[in-house]
């Protein structure tokens, strides 16, 4: 299998693997207050990260998911980049980009769940080149601004997820234990279903318990950094009948809630145009109407 076919728990290993060497621990040390390089033990120069910084470092909401922010920055080339995040300089909490994949990228996107609005956190950002060298931020600051909901248009209203409480019926394939179908029904982002290969043969099938009322769906696609295992469109079948779709899949930023109102138990996403490879989901969703 090839780097850029691994699934995304290459990518977390990796980034473990940097955090380990290029911080030694939580707190800082004398490389981190000043940026200074100095030897690294066989593993290239720790260096000032803003040698390879090519952006800000910018953190958002999530409109998505209010209990996340997104941190944000290019690098000049392809990195693997963490980033390491609290409420005191000890941090705690440390994050990378689902578009990792397994090897460097250089658009470094990164959910941070938990990050409350309004809070001030610390955080440093870290990583590493293909030629073994590491870089590390100085510590800063950021907090998590409120959601502007100015734009009554970009609010979407609708119930409670009721995929959280279904059960996988069954799925198109699952590419190991790790990318099991019930992931895409757990309602963590950090979480996925993979299958192997299946493309735009891919499928899953969730039962709600009972039959629901139901206003909209989601598909939250996941993807690879190759441009692969993306799903651009997607249907549904109720209780082995009625179709509805295509609808467009979403992004754990963007979701693209899709508005259908149906009556059902037994759902059924069928993948109906992808980039191919491991298709999936980070999430599937299946709303109940507003108050429901």
């Amino acid at each position: 299998m090839s780097k850029r076919t691994l699934p995304r728990l290459a990518a977390i290993l990796t980034a473990v693997a940097v955090l380990a060497a290029a911080c030694g621990s939580s707190g800082n040390d004398s490389n981190a207050a000043d940026g200074a390089p100095s030897a690294g033990s066989g593993l290239g120069q720790l260096l000032p990260f803003s040698q390879v910084q090519a952006s800000d470092f910018t953190f958002e909401a999530d409109v998505s998911d209010p209990n996340r922010g997104i941190f944000h920055v290019t690098t000049t080339e392809d990195m693997i980049c963490t980033i390491v995040w609290g409420e005191t300089e000890e941090f705690g909490h440390f994050n990378n980009s689902l578009a990792m994949n397994g090897t460097g990228i250089i658009q470094h996107d990164v959910f941070l769940p938990g990050a409350e609005r309004g809070t001030d956190y610390f955080f440093r950002v870290q990583g590493s080149t293909a030629d073994g060298n590491q870089f590390r931020s100085e510590t800063g600051t950021f907090t998590i601004s409120d959601v502007d909901t100015a734009d009554d248009n970009a609010m979407v209203v609708h119930g409670a997820n009721l995929a959280l409480e279904s059960t996988i019926v069954e799925s198109s394939s699952e590419f190991g234990a790790g990318w099991a179908a019930s992931n895409a029904i757990d309602g963590d982002t950090s979480t996925e279903w993979a299958t192997k290969g299946d493309g735009d043969s891919g499928f899953i099938t969730i039962d709600l318990g009972s039959p629901q009322s139901v206003a909209g769906t989601e598909f939250i696609t996941r993807r690879m950094l190759d441009g692969t295992a993306i799903t651009d469109t997607y249907t549904i079948t109720i209780d082995d009948g009625e179709a509805l779709g295509p609808f467009n899949a979403g992004t754990p930023a963007e979701p693209n809630f899709n508005a259908g109102e149906f009556t059902g138990q037994v759902i059924r996403f069928d993948i109906e145009a992808s980039s191919g490879g491991n298709v999936g989901a980070i999430e599937v969703n299946v709303f109940a109407p507003a108050g429901g």
